[in-house]
This record gives C-alpha cells, structure tokens and sequence, in this order.
C-alpha cells in the first residue's frame, strides 16, 4: 500500500495537484488519543503513527494536518483550506478502511464533496471490517474505485525515459473474447430500440454530463494534467458532439422508387487516446450506439480515470451494458483489432499504430477510421496584422503543452517580415503564463509524464546541436517547478532541412520558425510533409487566401486562427498520413457507423 500511495503522491506532484496530509499524534502517555486507546500504547511519538514514513512524507508547500478523532475533518482548518483552494473531489489514501477512511468519507460526502476511494491506496489491519466498509460506502458517501476504474501509479526514477506513467495490466485475448461475446448478446437489444429511443438516451446522457460537468473537469485535470481553462473546452467541445449526434440521428431516406437504409455494423472498436479523454471517446462512443452499435472500447492508459467516469455516465442512463470496457497498453489495442466478431475499428492515435491498425482491418476486411496526427503549419504573409498572429499562434502552439494532434509545428514567413515577427511571437511566448494545471490562468501546463519531457528535451539539444538558433525557451529549469514533466515553451529557428522538427509530429511544447522567400515557396514548404491535417493563413490579402486555398494540403483550412472553433457538425478530416477512411462526426458519423441497405 505504500508503494501505491507514493506513486500517487509521485503522479500528483508531476501534475501539481493539491494534496493533504492528516495524521494523529499521541503520546506513550495517552495524550491526544481517543478515549478508547488511552490504555493501548500502540501509537507514541515518533512511530508511524506519529510521523509518516518517508515515502510518504509530505514535502515542501504540502500543509500538514493534525486531528485526534477518526475523521480528517477533525483536524482544525482542513474544511476552510479546502474551501478556499476550490477543491470539490477529494481522493482518500492512508488507514484504516474500516475507521479513519470511512469516517472522513462519510464527513467530506455531508460536507458536498465527490469523494473517491482507491481500495490500492487504502489499507487495514482487518480486511472482512475493510471490505464491509467500502462495499457500504460505494454508491452512498462515495464512488470506490474498481481496477478498471483508476490508474495504479508506478513509483519511479523520474529522469529514466524507460519507465511510464501509467501501468495498467493489460486485457487478455480470452478476456476480449468475453467481451465481445456479452456484447453480441446485448446489440440486438439495442438494435431492436427505435432509433427515438436511443436518441432519448443520448439526450439523457447530455443532461447526466452536463450535471457532472465539473467533476469531468477535475478530473481532466487530475488524470492527464490539462490547464484548467483546456478541460473546460475539451468538456464544452465533447459535449456538443454528443448534442451533435443526438440531433442528426437519421437511419433511412425515402425515394419514390426506393427506401435506403442505414443498419447497425454490430459491433464497433473503438480505440481512443489519453490526451483528450472525453471529448474524443464521446465523439466515438455516441454515434456508435445512436446508430444501434455494441462498442469494444479501449482507451489510453493515461485516460482510464475518466474514461471510467464516462462508462459510470452511460450506465445511468441505460447504455452502459453495450460498451466494454478494455483498460490496457499496446497489447490489448492489438487483440481488439483482431478480435473475432469487430465490424469497424475507430482509431485515433499516432501513425505507426494507426497504419498497422489500417494493415490488420484490411486484412480482415472490416471498414476503419483513423486520425494520426499531424506536423501542422501556419504561414504568415505580409500583410498580416503581426501583433494579432503572433499572440493567437502562442496560446495556440502551447495549450496543454503542445500535446494535440491540431498544434501548430511549424511556422512559415516570408522573408520581408522575418525578423519583425520573430520578435513579436517571442515576446507573446515569453508573456505565457507556465503553471500548474489548477491554476486558472495557466496557459501551458506540465507534459503528461517524464519520459515525455525527456524526448522533448533531446529534440531541442539535437537541434541546437547541428546549429539551429533558439529563438525562446529551452530546456532550462522553469523557476519555481520541479524538472520531471516540465520545459518551456520553445521556438526554434534555422533548422537543417530533414531535422525530425519538420518532418515528424513532436507532440510538445515546440515550433519552429522558418524564413522563406517567396508566397509559392512558402505553400511548397507547407505541402513539404507526410502529414495533412491542419493548415493556417495569416492574410489578409484575398489573392494569397485564393492561392492558399488552391494549393494547400491538409484536410482543415483557418484564416487568422491557429486554433478554429472546430464545428461539432462538420467533419474532423486528414489528408495524408494524417487520415484514413471516413471523417469523424457530422453527418459522416452516420457513413462510418452503418451500413446501406436499399429496398425496393
């Protein structure tokens, strides 16, 4: 158990969230203990139950409770720190289940809090009375968390690139199997529903997210480390796809000489990743059941927390017995795809997965979607409003630290402006604000692990190192935060043609800068990757915009946006290595989530 809460406190810290201890002090003499334990000398000053172990200790900045009866809110001032920290979901760690535990639990639950228990992160000296107390908590005072509920946090060497984050055991073939065969007994079911019925549903599951739409937040924030205001999108944004889905379900179209119908595939794999956890899943998860899908569902690692929460929502409102749930790495994303009985795979995710995802459903002959990234650019023309670009791409290159498939990497200007915008994206980039992800201001946050910061890093010491310029940035320490997932928010400039920067997808806080010539050489330098997913314009000359238009490769376009408000009801396209098969949401759900059938 102490293993498991000191890589707890590790991941915490990593994702600078809030943490607090509470701890009993009594004496060899009975002071400070409870009535009932002044004649047991069995916690005195200096044991554990007076001082917490070092793997557990609390570090600098961590405050320090002390209470004498069982529950930690006992402890004088914790409810007002609390409160003026804006914290709403509390996670319990420590002993014992049966006592302190329950009895914390049940005071944050009549004191408004969501409260989570993770039965790796709790222990006790009497396991029947531990097991009676969480099996009576669960669903009344608390939600405890089963294994494919949480994360099980590795205590690790923060600067070895070899460990990961998130260890999750992985699903056997024999487990998908079962899965797959419950869900082939529950998708009739849901076929048999009118398609008004699953809409009903889709909308009750709307009004269930929209209630917890904070939590989700939290949660987003606990799980993956994203800024405050960028889990607020990302709820906002899977929320309106799933609005989206409800209100364009439509499985047949009258002619005079034909009714065409559209019929449920079966049964749908979908594999979704960490870094937008609800958003993406939700755009997947809604059209899949809406059009009468069972679904095999596994998401990342890294986002089984929510993922978790999102399977609770379903099942609420009647939709969770058509989604299983596979909790695993890269070995359990291989056995779905192959499973036996998988009608269409939806993939979204990096491009050698992706490509041995397509590889696998060609062989077998089943449709599949894939969104695979992108090495996106932004071209900046002369008659740019310079000050207005340079501020919109520094909040968009860097949001959640640059961990989205849609940032921009590389940023194309033309040789008369060169300089002058240099200037000006330095000067924005430096003006953001490196926080933690509680932080409402924050506009750029940690990287989700330290692995991840390590490669980061090496991409920048590589390009320095064969005579790149570093504009701002760098791996420098930020000050003020620790060195495991954090680095700043880099430019780089003059780049040698073939640097990994410009031709792959880095998924980091990191761009470059280059200067071009001529407006044709800059779309020929935009086209200059396998990727094909974004494309941006700073102009304001309506001739560029046309040429632009004409010529540039990617499957979305934006005008003096690095980050567009992404429609819910159009489709989300790649070009390229960037996609494959049919586009995501919109009316396309319907082409991708069914199959034709004509009656005459």
């Amino acid at each position: 158990m102490l293993r498991n809460i000191s890589g707890a406190l590790d991941d915490a810290r990593a994702h600078d969230m809030a943490i607090f201890h509470v701890r009993t002090c009594a004496g060899p003499d009975g002071r400070n203990a409870m009535p009932h334990r002044r004649e047991i000398a069995e916690v005195i000053e200096g044991t554990l139950g007076a001082a917490s172990p070092d793997v557990v200790a609390a570090q600098d900045g961590e405050t320090i409770f002390i209470k004498r009866f069982f529950s930690a809110f006992d402890a004088p001032g914790l409810i007002e720190t609390l409160a003026d920290a804006g914290i709403t979901c509390v996670r319990l760690a420590g002993v014992h289940t049966h006592a302190c535990i329950q009895a914390t639990a049940l005071d944050a639950y009549a004191r408004g809090f969501k409260v989570q228990i993770d039965p790796t992160l709790v222990g006790s000296d009497r396991p029947a009375l531990a097991k009676q107390a969480l099996d009576w908590i669960d669903g009344r005072a608390a939600e405890v968390l089963s294994s494919k509920d949480t994360t099980k946090c590795v205590h690790r060497q923060p600067t070895d690139p070899s460990v990961i984050l998130f260890d999750i055991p992985d699903c056997d073939a024999t487990t998908i199997g079962e899965a797959v065969d419950r869900l082939r007994r529950a998708q009739p079911i849901l076929q048999a529903w009118p398609l008004e019925g699953r809409r009903a549903r889709l909308k009750q599951l709307h009004e269930r997210i929209s209630q917890d739409r904070d939590l989700f937040i939290e949660a987003l924030i606990r799980d993956v480390g994203k800024p405050r205001r960028d889990a607020a999108g990302e709820v906002n944004y899977g929320l309106a796809l799933l609005s989206s889905v409800a209100a364009t379900l439509d499985d047949h179209e009258q002619h005079a000489d034909r009714l065409v119908r559209y019929r449920p595939i079966g049964i749908a794999g979908i594999i979704t990743p960490w870094n937008n956890p609800f958003a993406i899943p939700l755009g997947k998860l809604a059209p899949a059941l809406g059009y009468g899908n069972g679904v095999l569902w596994k998401p990342a690692p890294a986002g089984s927390g929510v993922a978790a929460m999102l399977h609770k929502s379903l099942e609420s409102v009647g939709l969770g017995e058509f989604v299983e749930r596979l909790d695993g790495g890269a070995s359990t994303g291989r056995d779905l795809v192959s499973a036996d009985g998988i009608g269409a795979i939806s993939f979204t995710g990096s491009v050698p997965v992706g490509r041995a995802v397509i590889a696998e459903a060609g062989r077998r002959a089943i449709p599949v979607q894939a969104e695979l990234g992108g090495s996106n650019a932004a071209i900046v023309d002369a008659s740019a409003d310079l000050t207005a670009a340079a501020a919109d791409l520094a909040t968009a290159i860097f949001s959640f630290a640059g961990q989205r498939c849609t940032a921009i990497r590389r940023i194309i200007v033309t040789d008369e402006i060169y300089d002058a915008f240099a200037a000006q994206l330095k000067s924005a980039v430096d003006l953001l604000r490196v926080a933690g992800p509680t932080d409402p201001a924050s506009d750029m946050g940690p990287m989700i692990d330290a692995a991840a910061r390590i490669r980061i890093a090496e991409l920048i010491d590589d390009a320095i190192a064969q005579g790149a310029d570093l504009v701002t940035g760098g791996t420098g320490e930020i000050s003020g935060r620790g060195g495991t997932c954090w680095i700043r928010p880099t430019i780089l400039a003059g780049l040698p043609i073939g640097h990994p920067l410009l031709t792959e997808e880095s998924f980091g806080p990191i761009a470059t800068l280059l200067r071009i010539a001529t407006f044709e050489e800059a779309i020929t330098v935009h086209n200059a990757t396998e990727f094909g997913l974004v494309g941006v314009l700073y102009s304001s000359d309506e001739n560029r915009r046309k040429e632009f238009l004409e010529n540039a490769e990617a499957g979305m376009l934006s005008f003096n946006h690095a980050r567009p408000a992404f429609s819910a009801d159009g489709p989300f396209s790649g070009w390229k290595a960037s996609g494959y098969g049919t586009a995501e949401h919109g009316r396309w759900n319907r082409d991708f989530y069914t199959r034709l059938q004509v009656v005459y």
